[in-house]
């Protein structure tokens, strides 16, 4: 597991051309999990599946690889169609969090449950806002 995390750490960081070190990126991923503790975690639960026929499984790699739905999602929130027309409400906007929260979210989920972990800078996220 370290290793992967280390690996995983390292191609974050130079797959954004960032200056990010390791502790940087785990120190990241820490506050990601102390935050997806206070505002993730009873949906999702714990292990990421999510509470059953409720909530989506966050164990999605087409989600946890593509970065810009990542920040869209955490951001803004996530709707589908409802069956009867219109739009049901998926997961509130997160948009009360900071810049660097969102960030947190993102490196943690994607360190947890994908194949590697995103680095979103808060400049991302802020231009996303």
């Amino acid at each position: 597991m370290k290793r992967t995390l280390s690996i995983g750490i390292l191609l974050a960081t130079f797959s954004l051309g960032a200056v990010a070190s390791e502790q940087e990126t785990r120190d990241l991923i820490g506050l990601g999990a102390l935050t997806f503790a206070d505002n993730c975690k009873k949906c999702h639960k714990i292990d990421g599946y999510g509470e059953e026929a409720l909530y989506p499984s966050l164990r999605n790699p087409a989600l946890l690889a593509n970065k810009p739905l990542l920040i869209e999602t955490v951001l803004h929130g996530r709707s589908a169609p409802r069956r009867n027309g219109g739009e049901e409400d998926l997961m509130p906007p997160l948009e009360f969090l900071t810049d660097r929260e969102i960030s947190a979210i993102i490196a943690f989920i994607t360190n947890t449950w994908g194949d590697e972990v995103i680095v979103v800078s808060e400049e991302e996220v802020k231009a996303a806002r």
